[in-house]
């Protein structure tokens, strides 16, 4: 097991690893448009709710063996859980979520270490002033016209979010009950109502992840649950955690062998303890516990309910 520490901020996912590629940047030649990198779409997911916030990412990577960590750390005096790939020899975020609510994630070309903590550089830069600028969202769309596909996701407690394709820049704002699907190509990115799949968001997540075509290699789908939760001295945000095992049967796939081991914190829980979809593992909670009480903290954290 491998615990980095994050220096810079955002989130990373596994994807390409047939093209070429150059010792210390990503060359425009990397990409091949022939290639079918439909095989590595990574994808994200949000719902938002009153004072609830469910996050997921979906692995959709073929040849990666290595496993998740799940894991609290701390970044410019700010208390977060990450998530990212067990392994020594890269540094790969695939999302984070910090204490105030604020999550980002991203899909796209992990291999160049370079590249992926230049984003992590620029995704900080936004959390830490909590503002979804724009001109930090087109840095990142630079980086991703070096290699041609990907998906980067930033989202504020109150709903307002941006997304980055190597085509375009979004920015909108989900409503109370919505949801939203960015996976690594533009033309899966969408919208709509999560009640449609289920009245509970976290079983509605698992769900909305389960049915999007995009990925050809499904592996885990991990659901993140930021709420208000009782703690030993009052009431405080924090995270539960669940991990699923997107068998592929809901697009007509059968990828339920392809499931991943997760750590959370120091708790091991090997591919046979994931249940396959609809099914969901609950592999622990986390409290932040530094937040003050939720009467203080209350008005700057969800703002739209």
């Amino acid at each position: 097991m491998n615990f980095k520490k994050i220096f810079l901020f955002v989130c990373l996912t596994v994807c390409l690893s047939g093209a070429a590629i150059c010792a210390s940047d990503v060359c425009e030649t990397d990409f091949n448009p022939d290639f079918n990198e439909s095989h590595f779409q990574c994808c994200s997911f949000a719902i938002q709710e009153k004072d609830e916030t469910v996050f997921a990412f979906r692995q959709d990577a073929k040849l990666a063996d290595d496993g998740v960590i799940i894991h609290n750390d701390n970044l410019n005096d700010q208390e977060m859980i990450v998530q990212e790939i067990d392994a020594p020899d890269s540094h790969f975020i695939h999302a984070m979520i910090t204490e105030d609510g604020w999550i980002a994630s991203h899909g796209g070309d992990s291999s160049n270490d370079t590249e992926t903590r230049d984003m992590e550089a620029i995704a900080c830069e936004m959390l830490s002033s909590k503002n979804i600028s724009s001109d930090s969202l087109k840095k990142i769309q630079k980086i991703f016209n070096r290699y041609g596909y990907g998906h980067f996701f930033i989202k504020a407690p109150d709903g307002s979010y941006g997304v980055v394709y190597n085509e375009t820049v979004l920015t909108g704002n989900l409503s109370l009950g919505e949801f939203l699907v960015v996976p690594n190509e533009y033309y899966g990115f969408s919208q709509g109502n999560y009640t449609d799949y289920s009245k509970d968001p976290v079983d509605a997540v698992v769900k909305i992840c389960s049915y999007e075509k995009s990925g050809t290699n499904r592996r885990n789908i991990y659901s993140y649950d930021y709420k208000l939760q009782d703690a030993d001295n009052g009431k405080k945000y924090g995270v539960n955690i669940y991990v699923t095992n997107d068998n592929g049967h809901n697009v007509g796939l059968n990828t339920s062998e392809l499931v991943n081991y997760v750590y959370f914190n120091n708790d091991f829980h090997p591919p046979s303890e994931i249940p396959e979809n609809p099914g969901k593992l609950h592999v622990g909670d986390y409290i932040f516990e530094n937040q003050s009480m939720f009467s203080i903290i209350s008005d700057k954290i969800f703002k739209n309910g």
